[in-house]
């Protein structure tokens, strides 16, 4: 009888607990009080209530609309209590802004480490632990930001390996919805997808577009941001 390979986990190599020095708006660092992070814990309530999906990408339809501090802030209330061990994974290549938006360099760079996989898949995956200790963050280089494109045998293997890991919840930011398939190779391995629409700037059409394009998936809500 043959035994079952085991999986690779999800090293923390850092610990990231400095004050970001960028624009994003991150309430549960900067303001846990503020009207911006309790919106986002009535989001976290909503969605427990609502199927609960533990891997949610969140994308918007074109650039600048929100996404990536939506993503962010979604993962710091899921994983604000301590309870539940959350991944917040970038899976935009093209345009990455995890790392700069929570102030860290990535010492191991997401796109680097999903290609490294293909040709080695017992590495362990190598994540920062960001202002939580049950919030860990798989980003992408800034420096490497358009030398790749998103693979779907490396991603599924990462999400394989992820999902594996013990995660409460995975956050995918993904590339924005309209303008390529990127995202629609994120979704596949997501439970539902958040569409999120910056005020003033998003159109109801570009809103409609963005989910015929994602058809199928299971949009689980839009999330109006304030610029």
């Amino acid at each position: 009888m043959s035994s079952a390979i085991p999986l690779p986990g999800v090293m923390v190599v850092a610990t990231h607990t400095g004050a970001p020095p960028g624009p994003v708006p991150l309430p549960f660092v900067r303001d846990p009080d503020s009207e911006m992070a309790a919106s986002f814990r009535v989001l976290r309530h909503r969605l427990r209530r609502t199927g609960d999906p533990r891997v949610i990408a969140v994308t918007s339809p074109g650039p600048r609309e929100g996404k990536t501090t939506c993503a962010i802030a979604l993962a710091m209330a899921l994983a604000e209590h301590g309870r539940d061990k959350v991944m917040l994974l970038e899976a935009n290549l093209r345009r990455p802004r995890v790392g700069e938006a929570l102030g860290f360099a990535p010492p191991a760079c997401f796109g680097h480490q999903m290609a490294t996989h293909l040709e080695n898949p017992d590495t362990p995956w190598k994540a920062v632990a960001a202002f939580f200790d049950n919030l860990h963050v798989l980003a992408v280089a800034p420096s490497s930001a358009g030398t790749m494109l998103l693979s779907p045998p490396s991603f599924q293997l990462a999400m394989t390996h992820v999902r594996a890991a013990g995660y409460s919840y995975v956050v995918i930011d993904c590339p924005p919805t309209l303008g390529s398939a990127d995202v629609n190779l994120v979704e596949d391995a997501a439970d539902g997808v958040m569409l999120t629409a910056m005020s003033g700037t998003t159109t109801k059409k570009a809103l409609r577009r963005a989910r015929a394009h994602l058809e199928p998936a299971p949009i689980v809500g839009v999330v109006l941001m304030n610029a």
